[in-house]
């Protein structure tokens, strides 16, 4: 059953709303034309509807219970009328449960019971795979979320299109392709970057031209002659006198320049043009620098011509390859480096030559031999990558694949294994769920096979045309037309012989309104729709179902409202239950007074867990208050607790006789006028001894209730004499006797009291 609404941002319901907490299986609203009761009845029929057919002006509002596995709504309203009379060419069909299909329907409510617990496991079940369902796209989703994520590290590769820039689901597949074979060698990011420089931001092209290895090897071949001669001490011959002091003055160089400059007959001095050379030391001369002498000379000098001529020329090589090629400046510091070395190694030889008796050596070649193979070695990557650039690009796409690939193996292995645990869960779960729903099917097969055994419309059909007879409603009576998957089509048809399409339109508000709410009635104690909703429990809802009727057809009304809530038995645990099984929870809605105290006559044996709620409107927004009582008092009932209080606080004198009687005459009055009284209002003085002092009393009442009855009238005013006389006790003891005779049980009702 419903347990709690609350209505919300609806009709005259602000964004507060209104919730009602605790409803009970009878629920008794009253209140006013347009205080917000149809609001209430409106939602809850909302609830009934598929969801793709509920009205959005609801959705703020809640309810707490009503489950539509479970519970089946009736509703009863104006929408009522008009879908089953008027938009309807045919009613539909009416099953109903009688006495004689007892033992059977024990046997349904066991299938049922059974089915109510396969159908709950089978939502644990299907609420397990559905978790595990959610949980697994959750975590999908962060998987898939986690890897693509990594493509940010290759944002700078602007010029690199990565593969499944589009697709979540392709990047992982692509990280999974990898992942099937083993991670043995994982690139750097630096690594990566380098090839990405390489293959996209600088302009590839084929290097022609690269190291000469002959003028290498040319060169180390005479820097090793070079070398030993550098390491040689070249003198001339120092027996001659002069050796001595030229070697002092470290002048051999000087002195061998000038004797360049001297002729063979003269005997000026280059150096001071003095007439100092004799021929003695002209023959020293010749002695110092001997021919031994002069040829090593001669030899260093043409090792610095060779050496000069080798490296300048390996220098214009290095440069020429610097022109076209320099990665990160390597040939630029290369050429650098050799033309020090070079220009230093010149500078030695020069030296040598001008000294050479002193021992010189110069850097060799092969210090510079890593660099320059280094050199080689990228000359050679380059035009390896150049002459192969489309297959190096998808290795470099490969690896980047291979990195994403080792920074989320971890990741997917740890969802892979979450994967295959809840795969065995859900198909645990699956093949539960399939051996339920066999049990379902077979206890649904046995409910319909009783149900073959049960169906006899006829009955409700014999109890609606019984109601109309004995209503008044003469000349119509519900007539089968069809009987469709065993369910029997009935429509309207008038006793004397006329064309019966629409004649319900012919009906007046009030005989529409009747007749659709004995309708209604035989929906609530059978059902209209075996295959949906016959195992399920049923919510009625009755909104004002009083329009339009007159006093007769209210008191039926109200008489097959009571019917439907009436109690299971007597003892205090059966109160609090319908006597109907079928029904969970009756809830009624009303503006009319008397329908209002009529239906909610607590003394009647109906269902015991009940309560009454006011609708009210104030400044155009709806309040609920509910309580245990009846909340609406009229002039009527607060004559009524006039008489209670003082029964209770009976006086002993007769000061208050006046008020007493007064008060019950209108009682008597009112409620006479109300029920359209047909007894005879004399009958109960028929055991009454005329003697009794107490006789004249009860006439005088009674003559109140026909104004054309003047039996007593003759003597009004000695009975009001009498009445004034008499202790209060007696105006209560005869006021009790009258409703024993002309309304017993709305005597016990209205004070609470039963009649002995």
């Amino acid at each position: 059953m419903i347990n709690s609404l609350t209505i919300k941002k609806v009709a005259s319901y602000d964004d507060t709303g209104v919730t009602i907490e605790d409803l009970k299986k009878v629920n008794f609203f009253f209140g006013f034309n347009g205080s917000g009761k149809s609001t209430i009845a409106k939602y809850i029929y909302n609830l009934s509807l598929e969801v793709n057919q509920r009205a959005d002006n609801f959705d703020f509002c809640t309810q707490v219970g009503y489950n539509i596995a479970n519970h089946h709504i009736l509703t009863f309203d104006e929408r009522f009328t008009e879908d089953n009379f008027i938009n309807n060419e045919n009613l539909k069909g009416v099953f109903s449960l009688d006495e004689a299909n007892e033992i059977i329907d024990s046997q349904i409510s066991e299938e049922d019971a059974k089915i109510n617990i396969f159908l709950e496991r089978i939502r644990e079940r299907a609420a397990l795979i559905n978790r595990l369902s959610t949980d697994q796209t959750a975590k999908q989703t962060e998987l898939l979320n986690h890897c693509w994520s990594k493509r940010a590290t290759f944002m700078a590769f602007t010029k690199l299109s990565l593969p499944h820039g589009g697709s979540k689901p392709n990047h992982l597949s692509e990280i999974r392709n990898k992942l099937r074979t083993p991670l043995t060698t994982i690139p750097t990011i630096q690594q990566l970057k380098d090839s990405y420089d390489l293959l996209y931001e600088k302009e590839l092209k084929n290097i022609q031209t690269t190291i000469d290895v002959r003028l290498y090897q040319n060169l180390r071949k005479l820097e090793v002659q070079l070398q030993n001669l550098l390491q040689e001490v070249i003198v001339g011959n120092e027996d001659v006198n002069i050796a001595n002091i030229i070697n002092q003055l470290n002048a051999r160089n000087w002195v061998e320049t000038g004797i360049q400059f001297l002729s063979t007959t003269n005997e000026i001095c280059p150096f001071c043009q003095e007439n100092t050379i004799t021929e003695s030391l002209r023959e020293q001369f010749e002695k110092l620098f001997d021919q031994s002498y002069k040829e090593k000379i001669d030899q260093l000098k043409s090792f610095e011509r060779d050496y000069t001529s080798l490296s300048d020329a390996l220098l214009s090589n290095i440069l020429n390859i610097q022109n076209v090629f320099n990665p990160n400046n390597l040939i630029s510091n290369i050429y650098l480096s050799l033309q020090k070395s070079f220009t230093e190694n010149k500078k030695i030889i020069t030296e040598k030559i001008e000294n050479s008796n002193e021992r010189k050596s110069i850097t060799f070649l092969n210090q510079h031999k890593e660099n320059l193979s280094s050199a080689l070695k990228k000359i050679k990557e380059n035009n390896t990558n150049y002459s192969d650039l489309d297959n190096n690009k998808k290795a470099l796409i490969s690896n980047i694949w291979i990195f994403i690939g080792s920074e989320c193996k971890d990741k997917i292995a740890k969802f892979d294994k979450r994967v295959i645990q809840c795969s065995r869960v859900k198909s645990v779960a699956e093949e539960s769920i399939s051996n339920l729903r066999n049990n379902v099917l077979l206890s649904r097969q046995n409910i319909e096979i009783l149900r073959t055994q049960t169906v006899n419309t006829q009955t409700a059909v014999n109890n609606i045309n019984t109601i109309l007879k004995n209503a008044g409603f003469d000349g119509f009576e519900i007539a089968e037309k069809d009987i469709i998957n065993n369910i029997s089509q009935y429509y309207l048809k008038r006793s004397t012989p006329e064309e019966n399409n629409a004649i319900f339109k012919s009906l007046s508000e009030g005989e529409k309104n009747f007749i659709s709410f004995l309708y209604f009635h035989q929906l609530c104690t059978g059902t209209d729709d075996i295959q949906t909703n016959g195992s399920k429990k049923k919510i009625i809802v009755i909104d004002d179902p009083v329009s339009s009727l007159d006093s007769q057809a209210l008191f039926v009304v109200s008489t097959l409202i009571h019917n439907l809530i009436a109690r299971k038995g007597n003892i205090t645990a059966e109160k609090q239950l319908f006597k109907n099984d079928n029904i969970t929870q009756v809830i009624i809605l009303t503006h009319n007074l008397y329908f209002y105290k009529e239906v909610s006559f607590d003394r009647r044996p109906v269902c015991t867990d009940y309560w009454h709620y006011k609708v009210s409107k104030i400044n155009n927004k709806s309040e609920i208050k509910g309580q245990r009582h009846k909340i609406i008092q009229d002039d009527y009932s607060l004559l009524w607790n006039t008489i209670k209080d003082l029964k209770e606080n009976l006086p002993e004198n007769t000061s208050l006789n006046i008020v007493i009687a007064n008060s019950m005459r209108r009682i008597i009055e009112s409620y006479v006028n109300f029920i359209g009284y047909g007894k005879d209002s004399w009958s109960s003085l028929y055991n009454v001894d005329e003697n009794e002092p107490t006789y004249y009393i009860k006439c005088a009442f009674i003559s109140i209730i026909n104004d054309e009855s003047h039996k007593t009238s003759a003597l009004d005013g000695v009975y009001y004499q009498k009445i004034i006389n008499e202790q209060p006790q007696i105006l209560f003891d005869v006021f009790k006797e009258i409703f024993r005779t002309i309304g017993k049980e709305h005597y016990e009702m209205m004070l609470d009291e039963q009649l002995n």
